[in-house]
């Protein structure tokens, strides 16, 4: 895609987000602020769930529906559960491939289910699309502003819900080897790379990752790039620095920590073009991690929807050859 195009492109779908956004400004500090060696206390590995399931439709072999779990990081009751929709193959047991799927920011799962669902389904997978703290379903009652309440220039609220995606995202990932027993993967678009990469910084029991134009440093982005601009301005307007933030919001910095995984086990997908996030930053942890497999876009941010089919082909070579080992 030509430059030029891909930014006109993003530049335009940013103005649209910015519309939709919170007449009220949301700065608040934080107290105690988490240190970087905490970083396994801080994204704990939490007990196996009980997850309750909800039948809902079928689709040739696939059961459809809804889960849920307690979460066990408190964030306001509209997160009291952890939620999300299922695809489950009714006649593979265990399931070929366990896909846990994690949405971007002020998302739903509708963009990440039209990059995967059918691929995956044809393929046989089962699939888990986890909703984010303060998106969809959790929005509780700012279902005007879709997700926007995870990440804001509150900065303690933004730390718990980060806090609370990675929490939840262990809790799915260790009920799975002893109800689905199968290989588990998973695949994070946008912000959800980002807590995808964050999971594997500290949850070993994962046989693989998909990350999607993800970005690295939070701070950044909100201080730096399009995306950010009014979360930027609710810090300056409160005399708040990108030096505090940095130090604030320095446990969700990717690139803070190594990797549980091999390399061998993970691909990550950038956009060249891409203006809501900054490529350069996300090369941070791609070095950081050695190098891992990674295919570059020539398109922007939006190349999400516009690259669809191309991301979900290289996703599925990546997985039948360095997951499952078919060839």
């Amino acid at each position: 895609m030509n430059k030029l195009l891909a930014e006109i492109i993003d530049k335009s779908a940013l103005y649209q987000l910015h519309r939709n956004k919170s007449k009220t400004w949301q700065f608040s500090n934080i107290g105690s602020i988490p240190t970087l060696e905490d970083v396994h206390h801080y994204y704990f590995q939490p007990q196996i769930p009980e997850i309750s399931f909800e039948h809902v439709s079928n689709r040739s072999n696939y059961k459809i529906g809804n889960f849920r779990y307690k979460s066990s990081i408190e964030n306001g009751q509209c997160n009291e559960y952890a939620t999300g929709i299922y695809y489950q193959d009714k006649l593979k047991t265990p399931p070929k491939l366990n896909v846990i799927l994690v949405h971007g920011w002020r998302q739903g799962n509708g963009r990440i289910k039209a990059i995967y669902l059918e691929p995956f389904i044809k393929n046989g997978y089962d699939m888990y699309f986890i909703t984010l703290p303060y998106h969809t379903e959790r929005q509780g009652n700012n279902s005007s502003y879709q997700g926007e309440l995870m990440i804001s220039a509150n900065i303690e609220r933004t730390l718990a819900s980060i806090r609370q995606a990675v929490v939840d995202l262990r809790a799915l990932i260790n009920w799975l080897p002893t109800n689905r027993t199968s290989k588990v993967i998973l695949v994070g678009i946008s912000l959800g790379g980002l807590l995808v990469n964050l999971t594997v910084a500290v949850e070993e029991n994962i046989d693989g990752i998909i990350c999607v134009f993800a970005p690295n440093d939070l701070s950044h982005i909100a201080w730096n790039t399009i995306t950010g601009k009014f979360i930027k301005k609710d810090f300056e307007d409160n005399a708040f620095s990108l030096d505090q933030l940095q130090t604030c919001w320095a446990i969700t910095k990717t690139s803070n920590f190594a990797t549980k995984i091999p390399k061998e086990k993970m691909l990550f997908f950038s956009a060249l073009y891409d203006k809501y996030i900054d490529s350069k930053d996300a090369d941070k942890l791609w070095e950081k991690w050695g190098r891992p497999k990674r295919k570059l876009y020539h398109c922007g941010h939006a190349g999400i929807a516009l690259c669809k089919k191309s991301i979900a082909n290289d996703s599925l070579e990546f997985i039948k050859r360095k997951i499952l080992g078919e060839g």
